[in-house]
This record gives structure tokens, sequence and C-alpha cells, in this order.
């Protein structure tokens, strides 16, 4: 071991993330170690370049810069070096740039595709693979899917699918498996079979006691009407033998209330009698056996269908040879968890020393499975490998990862920021270190954020009810609980002017007295309109002020882009857009279809009354003719000049990406027309320029930070619709042990209580994304902080979502059901007349 102890940083947002990782390689590098024996991973390829930039910016200007005294003394104080010498800065920047080949910082996409080039024949890629992008995957999933079903009998098929759906089947057949396995394939990949056949059904009451409780129900003689009509209904299921149709029934979720808590059996504030006490057992242990025995199917129907899926995608994927990046992380893993570094270090091109992760929190444990082994290999006490370097031969290896736990928001991808606790596990003599003083935000916008996250014990949903494994909300309780008891009190380095504001829109609940609640339409209209006039107002009173709007969906952001624009604001949609948001692009996209599909006249129509309609008579012969003989890259290179002429420079845009686009369609192998127009459709592809006012999801504004934000978004659900599967896991860096497919929590009290502990855990890790979705969006702002809601349905404003938590943690006073209402505000509203910090 080297000198540098393992470390592992716990880092807030803008407190430097990227400096400490910087300082940690420049301390390798200036103790000696060779560039190519160090290995820095990110996440973006922009993160990568910055942290390159950073280390030969630093370097060049404590040598020869023209402030070198001052870059040097920054520099010795960054890497701990009193008497560092700009002589030795630019002998070092010379041995670097000398090697910059061999320098690996980069992302871990790029890391695991050079491990996987010099592993082809472990991982059984075929020869010339390459990775695929979002847009293939979800092609070669549907192809995948569709072989599936076609190596099916039509009678299995149809059995599958009722056992999915529990007998409930309401889309086509291909829609609910490419469903299914976008949801459930990642967390059953590398788990045994077996682990789908966890869930115990227990057996059902025999037939003469169901008859005989049944003739208890039906002679109950009590006056209130409602509790005869149920016990008359528990009746006739029981007689009929039906009792799937009583798992949601409220009656049930009573009966089992009344046994845990001791209480007799109540239909809402009537009690039954004590004397059907036996008959409720036997109706709850029946329905609880048909309940378990349908999930048990759904189940086993989930298991036929991964196993079935994994043959046929690994089939069209090996025949292709295109894997994606899941693909690879999952085959290194396979493959490392049984190498060694002395095997591993003779594939490949160099060393690796020196491990530098950074992000950490978003790695998932197949990505971990990879790194664990180099991340043991450079903190252990192993005798250092032949051919060595002559620093790595002292002894110089080291290990240093950077993160935070409260930025985990990638979980819908793989990421697990429980994996920090692996880390622990397998690095002895970890040294973990805090920072979180801020050197990006104001100390408005941090007295507010830490406001909101350390009072989150005043909602109402931090009060459990019931501690009960089968209880939802004793879940959320807890793990409100411990967000507040684990989030840092965060610190600004410098003070400057800010200012954060939670205001309703303007939006009534009802008119003309009807107190009805506005749709969905009209609530999206006017946070668009509450938007585009905060931002209207920060772009005129500061042109120069770099403004985020961070929305939870796409189509908020998209129609929010084009408001903006129509109001002459310079404005960019960071996410991307379909190119159909262009007219243009759907002017040829019309002209495809028409080949596509000749008896369609709506698009007939739509190019005949369009410019394209001359441009496709100046042709001399049909579309279809030229695009067989000059392929399609030239093709809409012949038909998009002449419509860039008559269209603006936006338009013009679009159509460039469109012609550059199918340069990536005809390197896919592609020849189809259908399968052009569907990429066209669904890639996400943004507008290729820079702009003072940027529109982005949360996700995509990772990393990024603005003088102002305003977030419109923030009245929605904390959490969406269940998981399609859980995972029981042990250990995150391992696969599960059990898995099993996601429940209503109304039907988590029939089901064995290891499995509502672990549909209980999932709720926690959904929460706890969701909160840190919520300190993301914060923590951009540097100074200006706008959050805007529309209008709550009752002053108690209880329901799950983060402006009801913000609001209950900010302590507000003001009723939340009033339009165009100031709820919170903290710092100087006139903070934009005041100089922006350098």
């Amino acid at each position: 071991m080297s000198g540098f102890q393992p470390t592992l940083v716990r880092a807030s947002a803008g407190t430097g993330k990227t400096y400490q990782l910087t300082a940690r390689l420049l301390q390798i590098l200036l103790a000696g170690a060779s560039p190519d024996t160090i290995l820095a991973t990110t996440f973006t390829r922009k993160a990568a370049g910055e942290i390159l930039d950073r280390v030969l910016i630093s370097l060049a200007n404590a040598a020869v810069g023209p402030e070198s005294e001052q870059a040097l003394n920054d520099l010795r104080q960054q890497v701990d070096r009193e008497h560092l010498t700009s002589k030795t800065c630019a002998e070092l920047l010379h041995r670097v740039l000398q090697q910059i080949h061999r320098v690996r910082i980069g992302t871990l996409d790029s890391l695991f595709s050079q491990l996987a080039r010099s592993l082809p024949f472990e991982l059984s890629l075929p020869p010339g693979w390459r990775l695929t992008d979002d847009i293939e995957e979800q092609w070669l999933r549907r192809t995948a899917v569709s072989n599936l079903i076609d190596s099916l009998e039509i009678s299995q098929t149809e059995t599958l699918i009722a056992m999915l759906g529990r007998g409930d089947h309401k889309r086509s057949v291909a829609r609910e498996l490419v469903d299914l396995v976008d949801h459930v394939f990642s967390a059953a990949r590398g788990a045994d079979p077996d682990v789908w056949d966890t869930l115990d059904v227990p057996t059902m009451p025999d037939s003469k006691m169901l008859t005989a409780m049944a003739g208890q129900l039906r002679m109950l003689d009590v006056p209130q009407k409602s509790l005869r009509a149920q016990a008359t209904m528990a009746a006739d299921h029981m007689d009929a033998r039906d009792f799937a149709p009583l798992v949601d029934q409220t009656l049930i979720r009573n009966i089992e209330k009344a046994r845990r808590t001791g209480d007799p059996v109540k239909y809402g504030r009537s009690k039954f009698p004590e004397t059907i006490d036996d008959a409720m057992d036997v109706l709850y242990a029946a329905v609880m056996t048909v309940s378990r025995s349908l999930l048990r199917s759904q189940n086993h129907a989930t298991a036929s269908v991964v196993t079935l899926y994994a043959q046929c995608i690994e089939a069209i994927k090996q025949s292709q040879a295109a894997f994606g990046f899941d693909d690879i992380a999952v085959k290194l893993g396979d493959v490392f968890s049984e190498a060694s570094a002395e095997s591993l270090s003779k594939r490949l091109d160099s060393r690796v020393d020196h491990l530098l992760l950074d992000e950490f929190q978003d790695t998932s444990p197949a990505q971990w499975m990879v790194l664990k082994t180099l991340a043991e290999w450079v903190t252990s006490d192993e005798t250092d490998l032949p051919g060595e370097s002559d620093f790595a031969a002292g002894g110089g290896r080291s290990f240093f990862c950077v993160g935070d736990t409260t930025q985990a928001i990638y979980g819908w991808r793989g990421g697990v920021a429980e994996i920090f606790d692996a880390v622990g596990k397998s690095i002895p003599d970890l040294n973990t270190k805090s920072q979180n003083v801020s050197y990006r935000s104001s100390d408005i916008v941090l007295d507010a954020v830490n406001e909101a996250f350390g009072n989150l014990h005043r909602h109402p949903l931090a009060i459990a009810d019931d501690d009960h494994p089968a209880d939802r909300g004793g879940y959320e309780a807890r793990s409100l609980s411990e967000f507040e008891r684990q989030f840092p009190l965060h610190t600004a380095a410098k003070a400057i002017p800010g200012y954060v504001a939670l205001k309703t829109c303007g939006l009534t609940n009802g008119e003309d007295g009807q107190n009805e609640r506005p749709g969905v339409d009209e609530i999206t209209g006017a946070l668009h309109a509450a938007t585009c006039q905060t931002v209207s107002c920060w772009n005129a009173s500061a042109p120069d002020l770099s403004i985020g709007v961070l929305t939870r969906t796409n189509a908020f952001a998209s129609d929010l882009v084009g408001q903006l624009q129509a109001l002459g604001i310079d404005v960019s949609g960071e996410g991307g857009n379909p190119l159909t948001d262009s007219v243009a692009v759907r002017w040829v996209l019309s002209a495809l279809k028409m080949i596509e599909h000749p008896g369609d006249g709506r698009h007939h129509f739509h190019v005949q009354n369009s410019p394209l309609k001359r441009v496709l008579e100046s042709l001399g012969e049909p579309l279809e003719n030229k695009i067989e003989r000059d392929g399609l890259p030239d093709t809409l290179l012949t038909l998009g000049l002449p419509l860039a002429r008559v269209c603006d420079d936006a338009e013009s845009a679009r159509l460039k990406q469109l012609i550059e686009l199918t340069g990536t369609h005809a390197a896919l192998g592609r020849t189809r027309l259908r399968d052009f127009i569907d990429m066209v459709e669904r890639k996400r592809i943004p507008r290729p320029r820079a702009a003072s006012v940027r529109v982005m999801t949360i996700h995509q504004s990772k990393g990024l930070e603005f003088d102002a934000v305003v977030l419109p978004e923030i009245h929605k659900p904390l959490l969406g619709p269940p998981p399609q599967v859980i995972a029981d896991v042990s250990d995150v860096s391992q696969p599960a042990i059990g898995l099993c497919r996601g429940e209503s929590h109304h039907r988590w009290h029939l089901l064995p209580q290891r499995w509502q502990r672990a549909m209980g855990r999932s709720v926690t890790t959904r929460m706890t994304e969701a909160l840190c979705l919520m300190y993301v969006a914060m923590t951009r702002a540097k100074q200006g902080l706008s959050l805007i809601i529309p209008p709550a349905t009752n002053a108690e404003f209880d329901q799950k979502s983060p402006a009801s938590l913000l609001y209950h943690a900010w302590g507000c006073q003001a009723d939340p059901t009033e339009p165009d209402c100031v709820l919170f505000q903290r710092g100087d509203p006139s903070w934009l007349h005041h100089s922006k910090p350098k």
C-alpha cells in the first residue's frame, strides 16, 4: 500500500467533488506514479473532460501561467505540498502530456468497453461487436419479444398472459411482454430461477369447513343492514368457492386488522358479533390462500417469460454483434468475480494501481462487481506483480471514492445508494470524510434547504399510525426520519444575495361557487403561465442571468419551451425532444410514410400542402426509386437542402440533424424505412445551441448549476405505482435471493412477513430517491429559487407530494388553497439588483 489511505468522501452538492478528486489525482502524479497506472472514472464525458482540463490547466498555470505565483500557491494548498515548485509542475506537465494518450480519465461506459475489448473470449463476444444506443435497445427488445411469441403455441401464449395478469388481460400480447421485460429483466439478471419460487402458499380450508362457515354467515341476525349484506356477500363467495374478487375488499382488510389489534371486526362503524369470528377467520384464510396462489402463478409465469426472453435477446444480440452497456457490465461482473489482478494485468494494456471513482452513489451492483476487483487489488497487501512500475514497486497503490447519497436519483437505471455500505465492507481501513461547505449556493438557498430537509418530521406523513410490516405508512415515516437524521447541515463558503419563494399559481379550485378541482390540463396551463411570467421577469431584469427550469416530465418541459420561445425568450430544451417537434421534419416523414403506407391519404395530403411537394416533383422519379438507388442519407440531403431555404434557422437545424441521423441508422445496418421512421419519432435530440434559459428534467440537471432555478412540477406525487418486481436482497452487490411481482399496499397483509418487509423496503428506497430528487433540484440554484404549485384542495395540505413536504417543513402559515399566494419566502426579493458573484 502507498502513503494514501483508502478514502471515501461524502460531498454534498456544490462542495467541490471534482476539486477533491483532481487534488488526489495530482497528489498521486506528484508522488511519482506513471499516468497510465491511474484510473479515474465518472458518469459523463463532460465531467471526465473537466477533470483532465483541471489537471492540465492547474499544472500549466502553476508552471508558466501569467499569474503563476498565485496559481502555484493555490495548487500547493490543493495538494497539501508547501514546498511545491513551478519547475516540478512544469516537469510533471511535460510527463503527462507525453503520455496523454495513456491517461485514463473517462466514463464507466468507456472503461467497461475497453475492458470488454480486452476480454472478448471470456465474455463470449462475437468479432466486431459494438455498443447499442437506447433506440436500438428498444428495437432489439421488441424483436426479441416478437421471437418469443412466435416460439410459443397460441394456447401457451394465452395461458402465459393470463397468468401474468392474474386472468385480467387488457392490452396486446406484445405490448404486455415488452412492458414486462422493460421493468423486470434487469432485476432478474444473474439470479437463480428458483428465486421466483419463494412465496409460501397456505393450504385452503377444507370444503366442509367452508360450507359450514358460509352457513354461519347467512344466519347472522343483526340490526345493521350493512353487516348483513357483507355477511351474505361473503357467504355467496364461500359457497361458490370464488375468493379472488374478495382480495381487495375492505372487509378482508378489516378482519386482518382486528386480529392484529385484538378489536372486533368492523365494517364502517358497525361491529360484527364475536359469534362469527370463526367464520371470519376461515374466510380470511381462504382469501389469503387464493391471493398468494394467484401471485405465485404470476411469479412462475414471469420467470418463464424472463428465461425465454433472455435466450431470445442473447441470440439476437449475438447475431447483430450489438450489446448494451448493461449487458457488458453483467458479463464483466461474472468474469471479474473470479479473476485475479495478475491475470487482468496481463490482458489489459496497462496496470491499475490507483483507482478514483466519482459520483459513486450512481453505481449499480453490476458495475460494482467489476470495480470491486480493482478496488480490492489497489487496497490489498498482496505482493506486487512482475513488471510493476518503480513507484508501484515501492508499495504505491491507492483508492479514492467520492459521492453523495443525497443525490442518488438514478435508481430507475440501476444506481443503488446503499452501495456506499458495500465499499466499507470490501475496503479495509477506509477513511470516510464529509464536506458540506458549498461554493455554489447562497446562504439563503442553503438555509432553505437545511430547513426543508431538517424538518421533515413536521409532515403528517412522518407520523406512522401503525408499525406493522404490512403498513406502508410506517416505511414512509421511517424513510423521512432516516433522511432527516442523516442530512448534514449545509453552509455557504461566501455571502451572496439570494431569494427563495414557494407560491401558488393563478388557478382557482372552482368557478361560480362550484368546489370542483380543475383538470390536469388546467393545472398544467396555469403552471406554464406562472413559470413563463417568472422567467420573463428575471430575464428582462438580467439578460445574462443563467436560468434553469427543472421539470419532472419531458412533456411539461417540451410544451414550456414552445411557450417561452413565443415570448421571444432565448431558451433551449436541454433534455432534447424527438425531431418531430419540427414542421419540416414532419413533412419529410410524411413523404417516407407514403412509401410505407401508400393507402393512407393523410400523409399524401400533408405532403401535397407543403413546400416539399415541389421538391419531390423536381426529382423526376418516385422517391422510393431514389432511395433504393442513392441510399437514404443522400436522398434526404437532396430533400433537405431546398427545404432549408424556406425554413428559419431552427427548422433548418432540425433538418440537418435529421440528415445526420440517417448516418446512425445506416451504421446499425438497418434497411427498412419503418425502422428509421421509428428512430426519428423516438430518439430525443437536443437543439444545437446554448441559451441563457434552459429547460430540462431534474434528472438531466444533475451536475449543473444556474444563477436562478424555477421548479414548477413539485405538486405531483412523491411515489408512482409500485414496481413490477420486488427483489429480496441480502447484499446489494449480490444477485437477489428472492423475486416477487409487486403488489398494491392494500394486499400486503395477505403476504408472508418476508415479502411484506421486502415490499416495504422498496417503498423506503423509492421515498428516499424522491427526497434526493427534491434535494438535487433545489441545490442547482446559486441565488434565486422559485417553487410554483397549484392551489391545494384543502388547507391541511397533507397530500404526499414534494410541495406538501416543503409546506410543512418550512412551517408555512399562509392558506395553500389561495391562488397567487406566497406561502414561504426567504432572503431579498430584490436580489437581482445586486451584483452577481464572480
